[in-house]
């Protein structure tokens, strides 16, 4: 990348601010702890692979969402910025920069916990990718489309949070339902799924995500809907 591409990327992330990093980082490092932690003090096989995929399928993506929804209509500058871009290619980049920053802990954690043969049972080098990045990808274009929608990123943090919460406690529930199915986060972490279902559910969480951030794209038409206000 150019100097000023660069420069560019450092003044968003100094805008961005220190807390939405830290909140998209705290997950995989606490897991790579956890699981580390586990992993030392011997514990069995079939509670390191479960960690291993709470970790990645579960608490890493859930801190990514609540990251990136932080930014939105939480930026003091948004006159400033309107007079130059378009405010939801900068909110899109600020939003992307936080769920990278996670994205690579989460990757980093992946290759570790397949070393230490820490890993959901049934999963290939593929799932160094497949386990946790279709449920990323996912829960963070619905925490923005949250916050766009609602203008509100603690509502979108809350809601988010619910979603999540109801994958855990409905997993059956949602695995019997050939619709829900395709949205399971945790398909293929817990048990043995069959390749068709594994593969239309690694397919359909990113779609869905891309029409989430295709519709915050659309709301966000008219900024100024944000200007004016304190997100909640």
């Amino acid at each position: 990348m150019n100097e000023s591409t660069w420069a560019r990327l450092h003044l968003e992330l100094r805008v961005t601010g220190i807390a939405a990093p830290v909140t998209a980082l705290a997950a995989p490092l606490a897991g790579a702890v956890l699981v580390t932690t586990l992993y030392a003090t011997g514990a069995g096989t079939h509670n390191l692979d479960k960690a291993a995929g709470a970790v990645l399928a579960g608490f890493a993506p859930l801190g990514a969402a609540i990251a990136a929804s932080s930014v939105v209509g939480r930026d003091p500058g948004a006159e400033l910025v309107m007079t130059a871009t378009v405010y939801r290619r900068v909110l899109f980049l600020r939003a992307g920069l936080v769920a990278a920053a996670a994205a690579v802990a989460t990757l980093l954690d992946a290759v570790a916990f397949h070393a230490m043969g820490a890993w959901p049972e049934g999963q290939g080098t593929g799932g160094y990718v497949l386990v946790w990045a279709p449920p990323m990808i996912w829960l963070v274009a619905l925490a923005v489309l949250i916050a766009v929608a609602l203008r509100s990123s603690a509502a979108a943090s809350g809601l988010v949070g619910g979603v999540w919460l109801a994958q855990i406690l409905m997993d059956r529930v949602i695995r019997t339902n050939s619709v829900l199915r395709a949205q399971s986060m945790f398909m293929g972490v817990a048990d043995r799924v069959p390749a068709h279902e594994w593969n239309v559910n690694r397919i359909a969480l990113p779609a869905v995500g891309v029409a989430a951030v295709v519709v915050s794209g659309v709301l966000l038409r008219r900024p100024e809907r944000f200007l004016g206000r304190d997100a909640a």
